[in-house]
């Protein structure tokens, strides 16, 4: 994965954005890739947008402080996933669409260029397929408009089949532990 994910943001980047699903199943393979996916960002002098877990921020955050300069650093932005995802009190995909918006609009990082990569997770809460899907559809509206690289991760066990394959249909790429292919 070393290689595949330079290569396919750099694809994405000569064309106008694009959404990567990404299901993963193995948490060391996951670390790997996002650590892959935040250095090519930095590589291509672009800020990268990590939401992501309380659980695996510091663990993340602790290799790339071994790896990296200060001013490498100050381009990887952190935000806590229950807090972003679950700001309103549920999972709302508008309110997190126009979150993203704000935020990105109201930082330094309006007209800059970045890349995004969300670990998607959610408690016990039922009937979340729509909302997911709904959220997806908002998130690839955006992808598009903006000619952004995004990667929205999800842990495979979580997910059922036929929900895998109707989310799959809003991304460009779908992204395993170890392969990616086009959608």
């Amino acid at each position: 994965m070393n290689r595949k994910i330079p290569e396919l943001t750099l694809e994405i980047r000569n064309n106008s954005g694009g959404h990567i699903f990404y299901l993963t199943k193995q948490t060391q393979l996951y670390f790997d890739n996002i650590i892959v996916f935040i250095l090519d960002g930095l590589k291509n002098d672009e800020n990268v947008l990590i939401v992501e877990n309380k659980r695996l921020t510091p663990l993340i955050q602790q290799r790339l402080h071994s790896i990296l300069t200060e001013q490498e650093l100050a381009k990887v932005h952190f935000f806590d996933s229950f807090t972003f995802y679950w700001k309103k009190g549920s999972f709302l995909p508008s309110a997190i669409v126009d979150h993203f918006r704000e935020e990105g609009a109201a930082s330094s990082l309006a007209h800059q260029r970045f890349r995004t990569w969300g670990h998607i997770e959610w408690g016990s809460q039922e009937d979340m397929e729509e909302e997911l899907i709904l959220y997806e559809e908002n998130v690839n509206k955006l992808i598009t408009a903006s000619n952004l690289i995004a990667v929205c991760a999800y842990d495979a066990d979580r997910l059922e089949i036929s929900l895998q394959n109707r989310l799959q249909k809003y991304h460009d790429y779908l992204m395993r532990d170890d392969q990616i292919i086009v959608c």
